[in-house]
């Protein structure tokens, strides 16, 4: 009857643990980020934990040329640099789980059959070789090791905000890359654009002094020098459409599709209305507020901390508690109950200094995470700084590459009207086209540098590029 019982017992045991394999007692993954394109938000709603996301053909998903916002999208879906982080942040949440299993019994099942002959001392006949089988059950609990789980705890979830506030600025890191993708590879384009306009002024100016000459106004030389404008023109047209190809492959690896990925880009919104700059000290705060590098860097001074504690706590006595009961079975005899009850103490008298040196070197790597968040933090104060003055200076470009455009516009149609009459040159002719150009080109990259700017300065005070900023200048777009 006891065997039956124990069997029993036996089998619900294993049948419990078999059952505890695959479930999360304490729902750890709710402190991390919804899924791999989702923030982590320190006083937000908690979120189930999505299945891996089927990633279908960009084909199949979008129609039209792609915004700046839809690639973005895009970007936080596919790129693995996101989806990294969040299973960063997914055995972050792991860890503090299983360090909370300290507060919980442990439960231990054994058992044993085998086959001997003992030798008996005690007794003059010897029985020879005999079966045995042994089963029992055993509990054991920390009672109390002067805080070092605690600490331990403490520790994991330091390191499991911090690596939530990482996954966060990775999302910021990947959509500024492609927005830095996105207006490099509509700069590139509208250079194309530039090129080819300057290719058909070229070409013009070759049937112009072709006429010329055939009136016999002009000299072959002027055809000859108008063809080579033509022939270098062609050459930069070969050159800004392959820029083009190269951009449009950038931003596919930004977006992380591959780079072979056809698909199109829409041209920004015109904007005509303009707000002033705000005053840099609360771009200064606003970055020290939201930046989650530093708050990253807050955690683990607070993950440094629980260590000290956790070293600390080796100072103090260890006492334990165990529980068993188990049967036996021997041939020949009778089944035997067996338990124990006991309540154990350990304290360390002397390990060579050991937990000396860990409590020194847990106060250093303290001492140095807080130095290192010092550090981290002037140089976010830069960054801001050095963006902030990026955006001034590039609002200021583009009302100088405007008016450059139009004087260079306005100085290669008087150039061409005087050579048409006979009061100019081929030369002069050329020199106006490619002072157009040259001011067109300038321009093109006026514009990138506003928005690139734009966008660097966004993410320098934490906000997610691509989301609107009303405290930069909203300029207009497309030019």
């Amino acid at each position: 009857m006891l065997r039956q019982l124990s069997s029993t017992l036996v089998l619900v045991l294993v049948g419990m643990l078999a059952g505890c394999a695959g479930m999360h007692p304490w729902d750890e993954a709710r402190r991390t980020p919804a899924s791999p394109t989702t923030p982590f938000l320190a006083r937000g709603p908690a979120a189930a934990v999505p299945s891996r996301p089927v990633r279908p053909s960009l084909r199949d998903t979008q129609d039209g040329p792609l915004t700046l916002a839809q690639c973005v999208r895009i970007a936080l879906e596919r790129n693995p640099r996101t989806r990294s982080s969040w299973l960063s942040s997914l055995s972050a949440a792991a860890t503090v789980g299983e360090k909370q299993a300290a507060f919980f019994p442990s439960v231990d099942l054994t058992s044993e059959a085998r086959r001997a002959d003992p030798a008996l001392l005690d007794r003059e006949a010897q029985r020879g070789p005999g079966n045995a089988f042994d089963a029992g059950i055993g509990f054991g609990y920390l009672l109390f090791d002067g805080g070092a789980r605690s600490s331990r705890v403490r520790g994991a979830e330091a390191d499991l905000l911090a690596a939530n506030f990482h996954h966060n600025a990775t999302l910021q890191d990947v959509a500024l890359s492609v927005e830095e993708a996105y207006y490099e590879s509509l700069a590139d384009r509208s250079s194309m654009k530039v090129a080819e306009e300057a290719v058909k002024q070229a070409q013009s100016h070759v049937e112009l002094a072709e006429a010329r000459h055939a009136a016999g106004v002009v000299a072959r030389s002027d055809v000859l020098k108008g063809e080579t404008e033509k022939a270098a023109a062609d050459l930069e047209l070969v050159r800004a459409r392959s820029a083009v190809q190269i951009a449009r492959g950038r931003l596919s690896s930004a977006m992380g599709l591959s780079v072979s990925e056809s698909f199109e880009i829409a041209d920004l919104p015109k904007q005509t209305n303009e707000q002033n700059l705000s005053d840099i000290y609360g771009f200064l705060n606003e970055a020290a507020r939201n930046r989650p590098e530093l708050q990253s860097a807050l955690a683990q001074v607070e993950g440094k901390r629980a260590e000290v504690k956790a070293a600390q706590a080796r100072y103090w006595p260890v006492l334990t508690s165990n529980a068993s009961y188990g049967w036996q079975d021997r041939e020949l005899e009778d089944d035997r109950e067996a338990w124990a009850v006991a309540v154990g103490m350990s304290l360390p008298i002397f390990s060579g200094f050991e937990r000396a040196y860990q409590v020194r070197r847990a106060k250093y790597d303290l001492d140095k995470t807080i130095s290192d968040h010092a550090e981290l933090l002037r140089g976010v104060e830069l960054e801001v700084w050095t963006a902030y003055s990026r955006v001034v200076e590039a609002d200021q470009a583009i009302d100088a590459a405007g008016k450059l455009v139009a004087s260079a516009e306005e100085s290669a149609r008087a150039a061409e009207a005087e050579y048409r009459t006979g009061a100019g040159s081929i030369i002069e002719l050329i020199d106006a086209q490619t002072a157009r150009t040259a001011a067109n080109t300038r321009r093109v990259q006026a514009d990138l540098d506003w928005h690139v700017a734009r966008a660097r300065l966004r993410r320098a005070i934490g906000q997610m590029a691509a989301e609107p900023m009303n405290a930069v200048t909203e300029r207009g777009g497309g030019r």
